[in-house]
């Protein structure tokens, strides 16, 4: 009897982590992921924001890169620019989705 409870009380904390989780994946359009270089950020984006609009910003306003995403999946290369912080905007329509990289 208390194996099966246990059993049980396992499947429900299961199901409930596996909907936390899968609600927590849909809601972001743009997920920034870390790359395997440290100057690089990695860009995964929904398939109905393909076509959004990237802009690099530094600190001070100045647009460093500009580019529309044409895949799921994005590169953003920090390695050719100076240290500090920058943001990250993604655009489509008119939702934004931001980021901030800090370059060491």
């Amino acid at each position: 009897m208390k194996i099966s409870i246990a059993i049980a009380f396992s499947l429900s904390l299961f199901t409930t982590s596996v909907a936390v989780l899968a609600a927590n994946e849909v809601d972001t359009p743009v997920l920034m992921l870390p790359g395997k270089n440290r100057n690089v950020m990695v860009l995964k984006i929904k398939k109905s924001w393909q076509g959004a609009h990237v802009e690099v910003l530094a600190l001070n306003g100045d647009c460093v890169c500009c580019q529309t995403i044409g895949r799921r999946r994005m590169i953003v290369d920090f390695s050719k620019v100076e240290a500090g912080s920058y943001r990250v905007k993604v655009t489509k329509d008119d939702q934004v989705e931001e980021f901030t990289y800090l370059k060491r």
